[in-house]
């Protein structure tokens, strides 16, 4: 009358644990896509040749 154990010894079922862990690894892939974007971003901008517009001569549609 000895009912076998419904998982192997020392095996938890930690659903809550298994959703945080789920939750950390996106949330860490999305902060690093995030910030892959913002430095794209920069760059791409920076390489342009960009210029900002106080250093950018007047086009003379005003006077």
């Amino acid at each position: 009358m000895h009912e076998p154990p419904s998982h192997r010894r020392g095996q938890h079922r930690d659903p809550v644990g298994a959703f945080l862990g789920v939750l950390w690894a996106v949330g860490n892939a999305v902060a690093i896509a995030l910030l892959g974007v913002i430095v794209h971003d920069h760059f791409d901008t920076a390489r342009l040749g960009a210029h900002p517009a106080a250093s950018s001569a007047p086009d003379g549609t005003y006077a």
